[in-house]
């Protein structure tokens, strides 16, 4: 039962990391998060997140949660999470892995 889990982590993971792949050398020459989301956002609302480096016109960590629609009519929403934040620490830790 807990192989479930994991193997959902890891292809969440592989997803985000082959999408992540094409943006970071194609990303902007600024920073995408001017404010993060303070607040904890359950992990059943997040369909997938991406977590930038600092880079050379930006100095600070991003993370950018992408949330699950909230019914078919509508879209996906992105959020950035503070960096500073217990969750933004623990997806950064959980990237990192």
């Amino acid at each position: 039962m807990a192989f479930l889990p994991r193997a959902f982590l890891l292809l969440l993971l592989a997803v985000v990391c082959i999408q992540l792949s094409g943006a970071v050398a194609d990303g902007p020459d600024r920073c995408w998060c001017l404010n993060g989301v303070t607040k904890y956002v359950p992990r059943e609302e997040i369909e997938e997140f991406s977590i930038f480096p600092k880079k050379s016109k930006c100095g600070n960590v991003e993370i950018i949660l992408t949330l699950k629609p909230v019914n078919k009519a509508s879209k996906a929403v992105q959020r950035c999470l503070s960096p500073d934040k217990k969750q933004g620490s623990n997806l950064q830790l959980c990237w990192s892995r």
